[in-house]
């Protein structure tokens, strides 16, 4: 459905101006990067000096895809021909147009914070419902600016929209149902603390109304501080975890669930503690929505991870047959662990660990990374890679047990991560993303 025309876009942003548009014209929303360019968009450029908004000569081979595009100058795209609309201020104005469609949206809204298994969660939970209809922010964008535009996109038709939050945005989205998947020690800034930061996510029930839902990690660090935010909203609370009295239970060991007293097993022997969590956050906003849990486990327990998040892939490089675990995309003290605990479990022999710098750790960033040995240890690898300045440490500690090798940053292992693969190899990957270990999954995948 084209939700977006003239009058819509009129009524959501004001003092904009409208060039070359046709009487006809409509749009399937709001996109800000040319990778993301889908049939009837409408695509925000940069004029010079500006950084929010594609780039015009990125664009030129995706005009098939446009029905529109917006900017601050007309003049600096007017040689385009193109249906234009001008905004005095783009993050203004995208962040008017999300609200404005949010406003008149009837259906209800999951939104999800946490610091760990966020787009997994989203992901299974839009797997769940997309036969009910259901829209979602699938491309990884979760800022407060891309939620808006991301929810320019969504059909307001679909009964549920699934908006994953990078932060407690709730003020945006509008939630009747928030989960908080858990918390751990990512992107703090010097000074901040844990207790900050879930305040801060808890900000997600900002603007939820009594008697709409919290799902909470039962498990996670600082708890109280988001049943305390959500009691004091008036919201009913579904918990999750691996401890007596939740409402899901993870069984971890049986590849299971206790709901309501009753067990519900996966078909599976093994799922990875990390994804049972996202697989439990799932099953709680099904069974707020009235979905049988079998229903639900049974859609979610052939559930392929995502790319950079687990996604496993079978290569031959060079002639020899390796198997590798891409979870390069980020990671944190908690994402770290609970995935190498996986890897270890799963795979037997001939097993790599290349790991990268975990960032945004804050004061507490050496101590986080010297927590790793240990879980590294109990991995067991036949060969251990580390890069970056805070795994230096890591790497004192190990060299003389393991065998370990160290780079100061990912360019100086680019040219030599070959050098360490050897047939048969189960390969893990996983650094924050700013360490650019995704750069060895596409060398290795390439």
């Amino acid at each position: 459905m084209n939700f977006w025309n003239k009058e819509n876009i009129q009524a959501a942003v004001e003092n904009c101006r409208f060039y070359n548009f046709p009487e006809d014209w409509s749009s399937s929303g709001f996109r800000i990067w040319h990778t993301d360019l889908d049939k009837k968009n409408v695509v925000v450029l940069r004029s010079p000096g500006e950084t929010k908004g594609a780039v015009k000569q990125n664009i030129l081979p995706f005009l098939d895809n446009i029905s529109a595009i917006m900017c601050t100058n007309y003049d600096n795209f007017k040689d385009m021909n193109m249906p234009t609309i001008e905004v005095d201020d783009i993050t203004k104005a995208l962040f008017a147009l999300g609200k404005y469609i949010r406003r008149l949206y009837k259906g209800t809204v999951i939104t999800l914070t946490g610091s760990a298994g966020k787009s997994t969660t989203t992901k299974m939970i839009y797997d769940t419902l997309e036969e009910y209809g259901a829209d979602a922010n699938l491309n990884l964008a979760n800022t407060l600016i891309a939620i808006c535009w991301n929810m320019t996109t969504f059909d307001i038709t679909k009964t549920y929209w699934v908006i994953e939050s990078s932060i407690g945005n709730g003020y945006v989205s509008f939630p009747d149902i928030a989960v908080v998947t858990n918390l751990a020690a990512v992107h703090l800034k010097e000074g901040q603390t844990i207790e900050g930061m879930a305040k801060a996510k808890s900000q997600i029930f900002a603007t939820m109304k009594p008697g709409k839902s919290a799902i909470l990690n039962r498990d996670m660090e600082c708890y109280k501080i988001f049943e305390e935010a959500a009691i004091t909203k008036g919201l009913n609370i579904i918990t999750f975890g691996e401890q007596d009295g939740v409402n899901i239970k993870i069984l971890a060991d049986k590849a299971s669930f206790e709901i309501d007293g009753k067990i519900y097993a996966t078909g599976k022997n093994y799922i990875p503690k990390y994804l049972m969590y996202d697989m439990a956050a799932a099953i709680a906003v099904s069974k707020i929505l009235n979905i049988p849990p079998d229903k639900t486990i049974k859609k979610l327990e052939d559930f392929k991870n995502l790319k950079g998040r687990g996604e496993t892939s079978n290569l031959t490089i060079d002639g020899k047959n390796i198997t590798l675990v891409d979870e390069a995309f980020n990671a944190n003290p908690l994402s770290m662990t609970s995935t190498l605990e996986a890897f270890g479990k799963k795979y037997c022999e001939n097993k790599v660990l290349v790991l990268g710098d975990m960032t945004e750790g804050g004061d507490k960033s050496t101590e986080y990374h010297l927590s790793l040995v240990n879980v590294i240890k109990t991995v067991n690898p036949s060969k251990i890679i580390l890069c970056g300045p805070e795994m230096q440490n890591v790497f004192d500690i190990l060299k003389d047990n393991f065998e370990c090798h160290y780079f100061e940053n990912v360019n100086k292992l680019v040219p030599e991560i070959k050098n360490f693969i050897n047939n048969n190899d189960n390969v893990f990957v996983k650094s924050s993303h700013a360490t650019g270990l995704y750069k060895i999954v596409n060398i290795l995948k390439n």
